[in-house]
């Protein structure tokens, strides 16, 4: 019953994709238009998903609660990096979000202490500097 239900809400969540993907539209692009991608992301996980309530498979072997608890300390993990990444700037965000989420996926602290503090400014000069992609360095709190 779980793999059918799990069918379900990704078909939902691929057919409102699908659909909000395919009115968007710019001025500037491909010939095709943007709206392909989520189509082409959409379409076939609504088919495999479909598969999934049709035709379920195996069983599903829930995890004990402590998986599930570093799952939602991710997720908060990752709220928070959205709601932090104005106030803060780029670099001290993601530090914060690689250091966070190693942490929690049961890295050594200190190495992910150490990855943060080495690719948060790597990332932030791979996307200003090299892709020319504008990113705060220092947030709002700090200016």
């Amino acid at each position: 019953m779980s793999v059918r239900l799990a069918g379900v809400a990704i078909f939902m969540i691929a057919t409102l994709y699908t659909w909000y993907g395919s009115a968007y539209s710019a001025n500037f692009g491909d010939v095709l238009g943007p709206a392909v991608f989520p189509m082409i992301v959409g379409i076939p996980t609504m088919i495999l998903s479909a598969s999934l309530v049709v035709f379920p498979s195996g069983q599903v072997e829930w995890p004990d609660r402590s998986h599930i608890f570093r799952q939602a300390a991710a997720l908060a993990i990752l709220f928070g990096y959205a709601w932090l990444l104005r106030p803060l700037g780029f670099p001290l965000a993601t530090f914060a979000l690689i250091a966070g989420i190693g942490i929690v996926l049961g890295g050594p602290p200190l190495k992910s202490v150490i990855l943060g503090a080495v690719l948060s400014p790597g990332l932030w000069l791979l996307f200003d500097q090299v892709l020319g992609l504008p990113l705060a360095l220092l947030g709002s709190w700090f200016r």
